[in-house]
């Protein structure tokens, strides 16, 4: 019956909102962080200082941490978004609970599984 209620759709969305908000937690990790949380920040980072300079990257945190939103969001939705084309017709019910596990499984490697060592 949830299913009814539930679309894999509105699961979608709602992990994405998730994921996006939980952005706003990165600016506060300490440390090196995990491998994903440096795969988000640094490469929030290294794209701007690209297209602009490392200076100007260095001291315009905002900007930073809005393109590592973009970047967060969307790494996390190139695998949902298959799990969601996949299941959304024939296995809705499960193709809903594999994109929840799929959020929690990223939340967790962003913030708590596999530990960065070292960093820049």
């Amino acid at each position: 019956m949830l299913s009814r209620y539930v679309s894999p759709k509105h699961v979608l969305l709602i992990c994405a909102i998730v994921v996006a908000l939980s952005t706003f937690i990165l600016p506060s990790v300490r440390g090196y962080g995990t491998v994903l949380f440096q795969v988000v920040a640094l490469g929030a980072w290294g794209i701007l200082a690209a297209i602009t300079s490392g200076q100007y990257a260095d001291f315009h945190h905002a900007q930073v941490w809005t393109l590592a939103l973009v970047l967060n969001v969307l790494i996390f939705l190139i695998p949902a978004s298959l799990i969601w084309l996949v299941t959304r017709r024939k296995w809705a019910a499960q193709g809903a609970v594999a994109t929840a596990v799929w959020c929690a499984l990223y939340l967790s490697c962003l913030f708590f599984l596999f530990p960065a060592t070292d960093g820049p």
